[in-house]
């Protein structure tokens, strides 16, 4: 069931909720004119009946109604048996029509039925078929100050619910994720350009115009987890005060990464600290920076402890 109603004032068609007449109590706003009039009664279904009959000034706005109801003169009470039993009368009458609110009459209406009536748009007058339809305006109770008070929270959030399912707004959420997914994918290979060009070589020429753009560089990724002290020794060597340093290091990792360095603590007989020392890469005077994925790597270096007494010595190793 699609409902309608027409402006008694301009004669435009709106269509209206059933939600938004029953917490108005059918009163709503014109949004062409803005005038206010009561929906209730002109209303009929889109789809079965056709619109009523309209012509200028058809029926007073609520301004008027108002203004008239409050110039007509207050009657005068009278004291007789007459008078109270038509005072008795009209209070009988107000409560059986108490039930017929204008909120009642459209729960009647949508339980009608009306299985042979057709919509025929041909026959309906040139000026029903050119107006336009639009979605009303709810005009809600006002408050004792005069100021309207805001529609209630579903009419609100059916609103919004119906913003978002426009086309346009569907196209701009797309065009914006592309864009995020885009800028995310970016970031990523920025952040991880070492991994991607030693994992997939093929990338590594466009990775490194990349870094001449962006002031960066192309290093061996450098994974400390994957990389493993196999062994070590600390052995004298022929000149006096001189040890022969030896490290081996094991990639148990799936690619090529770069060689770490190595701290070297050497200590005395009572375990004190007596010197520290950290080898850089280049000071190994290695053929490669790297160490290649599941090999092992030996590491060979002569060094001069002085005049310390060393007995025991401690290897660590770590990415600066």
């Amino acid at each position: 069931m699609s409902l309608a109603t027409r402006c008694f004032a301009c004669g435009t068609v709106f269509r209206v909720v059933q939600d938004q007449l029953k917490v108005s109590e059918g009163w709503v706003r014109c949004g062409r004119c803005n005038e206010v009039f009561n929906a209730l009664e002109s209303l009929f279904d889109l789809e079965r009946d056709p619109p009523p009959e309209w012509s200028p000034g058809e029926a007073p706005s609520v301004a008027t109604a108002l203004a008239e109801s409050a110039a007509a003169p207050p009657a005068q009470p009278t004291e007789s048996p007459q008078r109270d039993r038509i005072d008795a009368q009209l209070v009988g009458t107000r409560r059986a029509e108490s039930g017929t609110t204008p909120a009642a009459r459209v729960d009647e209406r949508d339980r009608l039925e009306f299985p042979d009536a057709q919509f025929a748009p041909e026959s309906m007058p040139d000026e029903v078929l050119l107006a336009p339809i639009h979605d009303t305006t709810l005009v809600m109770p006002s408050e004792p100050d005069g100021n309207v008070t805001s529609p209630p929270e579903f009419v609100r959030h059916a609103q919004r619910r119906a913003r978002w399912q426009q086309p346009m707004a569907r196209v701009g959420l797309s065009v914006a994720a592309v864009l995020l997914l885009a800028a995310l994918t970016l970031q990523a290979g920025h952040h991880f350009r070492d991994t991607v060009a030693m994992r997939w070589p093929a990338t590594k020429t466009a990775l490194v115009e990349w870094c001449g753009a962006m002031a960066c560089s192309i290093q061996p990724p450098a994974r400390i987890e994957d990389i493993v002290v196999e062994s070590t020794a600390l052995t004298r060597a022929a000149a006096p005060e001189t040890f022969n340093l030896g490290v081996t290091l094991r990639n148990r990792g799936v690619m090529a990464l770069a060689v770490p360095s190595v701290d070297l603590g050497l200590t005395d007989a009572t375990g004190q600290l007596v010197a520290r020392r950290v080898l850089a890469p280049a000071e190994w005077r290695l053929a490669s920076p790297t160490i290649a994925a599941g090999t092992e790597l030996p590491l060979q270096l002569l060094l001069t402890a002085g005049s310390a007494r060393v007995t025991g010595y401690t290897v660590e190793i770590f990415y600066p």
